[in-house]
């Protein structure tokens, strides 16, 4: 049965675009109540709003003045002024609005940073920018979906890590096409890769080491999970799921020899069931 279980104008906006049947999260789905699924979709559909700004504006000041327009929308959401279907999606299944517009605040800030500096000098500074975006996305979920268990933020982190390294490395050539690279220049130059290599779209042995290097990074940050109880593995099931998706991903990617500059590796959506059903 279909997930969207109302045709209203703000779901079958926010669903498809980040929870359609062949996408991971749609399976990462499974286990929350309605309202849950609903303000789990929004939050997504905010987070990929906000980066598909970085992604799509070349121009850095058209950027910010969309990400400034952005913030006046969140800054209504708690009077219920803003008409945005993912902001209308999030009024009407998020708990504690008040809390809600903070954390989309913080996400917007952090890409705003990103867009007046779009490279990265070391690995910490790539780490902290995920930290004020995916981090704040996936700290604002655990706020909306559990409430009675304490969780590190630093083991939320973590598993954010290891999500967002396989999405870039995954979807390589997309960053690369938009100029908006996730690996620090110590990276590249630890490595000898160059971003004029990498816009080749041939995968050398020496983009094949960088990547590895990236594989090794998704393995330590997966150690996390070890770290939680059995009770917030339940409670974190909509991350979790997401983490062993990205990291099945990851092996695939492996196996295919890193070739993601040539072609894009994903599971299948019968692979997505299948982890999402058993985990």
């Amino acid at each position: 049965m279909s997930l969207k279980t109302t045709q209203s104008a703000e779901k079958m906006y926010c669903y498809d675009k980040v929870a359609r049947p062949d996408s991971a999260l749609y399976y990462s789905l499974r286990g929350l109540k309605k309202n849950q699924r609903d303000c789990v979709v929004a939050i997504h559909a905010f987070y990929h709003e906000i980066q598909d700004i970085l992604l799509e504006c070349e121009n850095h000041e058209l950027a910010l003045i969309k990400l400034n327009w952005w913030r006046g929308e969140v800054d209504k959401l708690t009077n219920g002024q803003s008409d945005h279907p993912v902001l209308i999606l999030l009024q009407k299944n998020a708990v504690d609005l008040l809390k809600v517009q903070q954390r989309l605040l913080k996400m917007i800030d952090g890409f705003e940073q990103n867009a007046i500096s779009s490279h990265f000098e070391t690995v910490e500074e790539v780490v902290v920018h995920w930290m004020r975006t995916a981090g704040e996305r996936e700290l604002l979920l655990l706020e909306q979906l559990q409430r009675d268990e304490m969780i590190s933020p630093e083991v939320i982190y973590q598993l954010m890590l290891m999500v967002e390294i396989v999405n870039h490395v995954q979807h390589l050539r997309k960053f690369l096409r938009h100029d908006c690279l996730y690996f620090s220049m110590f990276e590249l130059q630890q490595f000898h890769v160059t971003r004029a290599m990498l816009n080749e779209h041939v995968t050398t042995d020496s983009i094949k080491e960088l990547l590895q290097d990236q594989f090794e990074k998704m393995q330590r940050a997966y150690e996390a999970v070890n770290q939680l109880s059995k009770r917030q593995r339940a409670l974190l099931s909509h991350l979790l799921i997401r983490c062993h998706i990205a990291r099945a991903t990851m092996v695939e990617i492996q196996k295919s020899d890193f070739r993601v500059l040539e072609q894009l590796v994903t599971l299948t959506p019968l692979r997505y069931w299948w982890i999402g059903f058993y985990y």
